[in-house]
Formats: structure tokens, sequence, C-alpha cells
């Protein structure tokens, strides 16, 4: 967990270095506590700032009991250890958490699209939000099957080199009226020429009157719990997702499909009069 402490005591972490001089202020500390020095000079031609730079930050220690001059030489007290070493565990274990984050992926599981031999290499792909594998090597991600595979079998894949390319896909938010049940009735029609062209789409309904009018527009099931998470993670695997949406619950709705992370293409669209 990070440590809430720094240099200029304010919570640290990777972003802490986005503050203009405070990288500056951690590296002036730590040559201090490392080399103690009574001319600012080296340490200025060290760093690559100027000698001015270098002498206000000490003055500021100073004042602030980081730095102390004794015997005509600058010294890190134990206050200012104390705080680099505050600091930069905060953002070593910040550094730690993030790169656990990035997952290198070296093998991977796919759908067989075709018939595969064990170390053939295949190339994959994405297709209705699942990874598939055929033969060959001349796509954008690529491996080496590691055992044979009918079609629409497992096979695992080793050996990966490039990028799966996988642009989102949109989400198409379907927004009813809630000012009255009467108004519903005309929706249906509008609602099922709507539906007509998603076939390939995840379907869901956010509120009372969008679960209501979508059972009497389709036959289709559809999401009705955690819709916006359904719909934001299809659309990011690369399938398209139609959402009926009462207009009452259509700010938190795309709230929750705009969260933090990559965004996806959303197109908004009334059915009724609202």
């Amino acid at each position: 967990m990070p440590v809430e402490a720094s240099v200029s005591g304010e919570t640290t972490g990777l972003l802490s270095l986005m503050k203009p001089g405070r990288l500056t202020e951690m590296l002036v500390l730590l040559e201090l506590a490392t080399r103690p020095t009574g001319r600012l000079r080296p340490i200025a031609d060290r760093l690559g700032v100027s000698v001015q730079t270098i002498s206000l930050l000490q003055r500021r220690f100073r004042r602030e009991g980081k730095v102390a001059l004794i015997g005509g030489r600058y010294h890190t007290t134990p206050a200012g250890v104390a705080a680099l070493h505050a600091e930069v565990t905060s953002i070593r274990s910040d550094l730690d958490t993030r790169i656990a984050e990035l997952q290198l992926v070296r093998e991977c599981r796919a759908i067989a699209a075709e018939p595969v031999r064990v170390g053939t290499p295949v190339v994959l792909y994405m297709r209705d939000g699942d990874l598939y594998a055929r033969e060959g090597s001349g796509g954008a991600s690529r491996g080496v099957a590691q055992g044979n595979a009918r079609p629409g079998e497992l096979v695992e894949v080793r050996q990966l080199e490039g990028v799966l390319p996988l642009p989102p896909a949109k989400v198409l938010c379907l927004v009813v009226p809630t000012r009255s049940l009467a108004s519903l009735s005309p929706v249906v029609p509008q609602l099922r020429r709507a539906l007509a062209h998603t076939d390939d789409h995840l379907l869901g309904a956010e509120g009372p009157e969008a679960v209501h009018a979508m059972r009497r527009s389709t036959s289709r099931s559809f999401v009705r719990f955690g819709v916006a998470a359904a719909a934001r993670e299809a659309a990011l695997l690369g399938v398209p997702a139609a959402v009926v949406v009462s207009d009452s619950y259509l700010t938190s709705f795309l709230q929750r499909l705009g969260e933090p992370g990559p965004s996806v293409p959303i197109d908004v669209r009334t059915i009724g009069t609202i």
C-alpha cells in the first residue's frame, strides 16, 4: 500500500512527479543523502539544473529541517531521509501496482476456426467477441498451436507475436419515454423497427419502462442487470450493443458507460416522444 507522505508533505505516487520541480526536489535530497558536499555546483551539473535552483532548494530544506550545514558540508537530516524514504517507497509501491496490472500475454487459448495441427503457425482474430485461430502466418497477431484441434474446439497457442487489432464497437442507446404509461404504446412498433438490424448486437434494457417495451418488441433475450458494464465490455470486445433506456435513467446510464478507461462510441436515439 503506498505510503501517504512525500518531500513536500503531499500524497505521492507516480502522479506526484507531474508537479513541477518535484523530481528535482527528490534528486537533490538524494544527492545530499548519499554525497554530502560543501559545494552545490557539482550537484547542479549532475542534475542538469542551475546552481541557483540547488541553492534555493537547500535553503528551503534547511528551513524545513531536512538538510543541515555541518562542518561546511550539506547533510540530509534524519527527517529529510525519512521524507525521502517515504516518497521513494510510495512511488515504488505505485509502480509495482501498475506493473502488475500490465499483463504480458505469452500464451492463450482460442477457438479453432478450421482444423489446426500441432506445431503449425496460426493467426489470431476476434469474431463476435470470441478469440479464433486459423492456420497461417500473415495476420497482425500470430502464434504456434500447441495441439491438434477440430473446428469449434479450443486450442492452446504460444509464442505470441504482434498486436491483436480490436477497435471498439458502438453502443446504441434507444431512449424511451417515462412521462406516462400510455406513451409507451406507440413506442413498440418503432422499437421493433429500430431493433430489426441488431441481430449481432448484445441487447439490454435499463429502467422498468425500457424492460417493458423491450419485452413487447422482441422475443430475444436481453440483459437486465449490470447493463452498462455488459454493454461496455461487449463494445470493447468488438461486439455492438443495443440498449433500450428509460429517459429518466439515461444520465446515470451514460455516466456508467463512460467510466474511466478506454472509451466506446455511443449513438443515442429517441424512440417516441419524450
